[in-house]
């Protein structure tokens, strides 16, 4: 397979997670969250550029950590918003139309190489794809006064993950057709386009760190 290009995403401001400390920054298992999505990507086999996306509150300990491990990438600073940030990212690279790029949330540690190469496999046949769980919970739409409106088939609903992959050309163009900034995931700007998504089956390992309980919950799981 050739090589991809990884964007890991670590420009967030944490405003969920609570506490004076980024998010990143914390340590998970003995090690800070922001290293397990870098150690991931640089030591991926189908990964050939990686590009890191900071904060003014992260930059240094991140530019610390690559150095110390000698690991090639590229660092740049992430927008306002999440949508900013890939942006920033699209913009520093010189890719092909056609190239595969994949977008992963730093915050979402215990991603894998099988699961790098799986979207990117997706992606290079469909356009566009990302990293998925089954809904278990029963599923209702809740209303104004917060009552239940209606369920909803639990089949029928995925819960969306990262990593995601993109063919280039069809990423920068889902951004241009963008009317804000505040997209959370870039596959729905790429469906805005009426394109397609692949879905390809996660883990719950790939759990993404919001609150403090949800360190608590991965070193759970890393045990």
């Amino acid at each position: 397979m050739e090589k991809l290009t990884g964007v890991i995403l670590m420009a967030g401001l944490s405003t969920r997670f609570g506490g004076p400390k980024n998010k990143q920054l914390c340590l998970l298992n003995n090690k800070p969250i922001f290293s397990y999505s870098i150690d991931a990507f640089s030591s991926s086999k189908i990964i050939g550029k990686l590009v890191i996306v900071v904060n003014k509150d992260n930059k240094d300990v991140v530019a610390n950590y690559l150095n110390d491990k000698n690991i090639k990438a590229s660092m740049i600073l992430g927008g306002k918003t999440r949508q900013e940030s890939v942006e920033n990212a699209l913009s520093s690279l010189k890719c092909d139309a056609e190239d595969i790029v994949i977008i992963h949330d730093g915050a979402r540690p215990l991603v894998d190489d099988n699961i790098i190469k799986e979207v990117g496999k997706a992606a290079k046949k469909y356009g566009a794809a990302t990293a998925y769980l089954e809904a278990i919970d029963t599923i209702a739409v809740k209303s104004d006064k917060n009552e239940i409106k209606e369920f909803i088939e639990r089949t029928a609903v995925a819960q969306i993950q990262t990593p995601q992959a993109f063919k280039f050309g069809l990423l920068v163009e889902a951004h241009k057709n963008a009317i804000n900034n505040k997209a959370t995931d870039d596959c729905s700007l790429v469906m805005a386009l009426n394109k397609p998504v692949k879905l390809v089956k996660g883990d719950k390992k790939y759990h993404k760190v919001t609150t403090k309980e949800d360190i608590i919950y991965l070193e759970g799981l890393l045990k």
